[in-house]
């Protein structure tokens, strides 16, 4: 993970102290003691699905910064984490000559809505290895709930459980979870069977 990380940057920046005081800003802050599942770990999940993908980002470099950054602020009590964390990659690639900025920003918030693109392919895929853990087996799947449920553990059950359920139903609404054909040949299927059971459950 670093050394993508390090190389993705040093194609725009020769200053290595610069890469490293922006890697280590981002590892402080996926490492924190209030992330459960939105964490390091998560990073190297996604990463690695988008390793194990098929499919040929039309830009590669972009993608894997939207993904470095797009969680890199995170906090449950709030609501515009996407946000935040598109204006981090802004500055952190302000004193570098990286010119896709805007791509990555729009890429990271709409990770908030999971809602599918019809001009950036890439921002489907980024969408998909985000949700990927969706389709997991039975003890991933219910791993990433107590995760997520310890990120959100100021709220008590009758708060959490409707706010939980509400959010789940909404993508068994949709017609499509998963973006792209490859995605969603893989996990379709079973998110849709994970989540229902995580909802029968609430």
């Amino acid at each position: 993970m670093r050394d993508l990380f390090y190389s993705t940057f040093n194609n725009y920046t020769e200053h290595v102290d610069y890469i490293k005081s922006c890697y280590d800003v981002l590892l402080n802050q996926y490492n924190s003691t209030s992330r459960y599942y939105h964490n390091i770990d998560h990073l190297k999940f996604m990463l690695k699905e988008l390793a194990q993908s098929s499919i040929i980002p039309l830009n590669n470099e972009a993608l894997i910064l939207s993904v470095f950054y797009h969680d890199i602020i995170y906090k449950s009590t709030k609501k515009d984490n996407e946000y935040q964390s598109a204006l981090v990659l802004e500055k952190h690639l302000a004193k570098t000559g990286f010119k896709h900025v805007e791509l990555c920003k729009n890429q990271i918030n709409a990770t908030k809505n999971h809602a599918t693109s019809l001009i950036d392919p890439d921002t489907n895929l980024l969408i998909d290895i985000d949700l990927a853990i969706l389709g997991h087996k039975k003890n991933v799947y219910q791993l990433y709930t107590e995760n997520v449920r310890k990120e959100y553990s100021i709220y008590p059950k009758f708060i959490y459980n409707p706010a939980r359920k509400k959010a789940m139903q909404h993508f068994l609404e949709q017609d499509r979870i998963f973006k792209t054909d490859e995605f969603y040949n893989l996990y379709e299927s079973i998110a849709r069977d994970n989540i229902t059971r995580e909802i029968n459950n609430l």
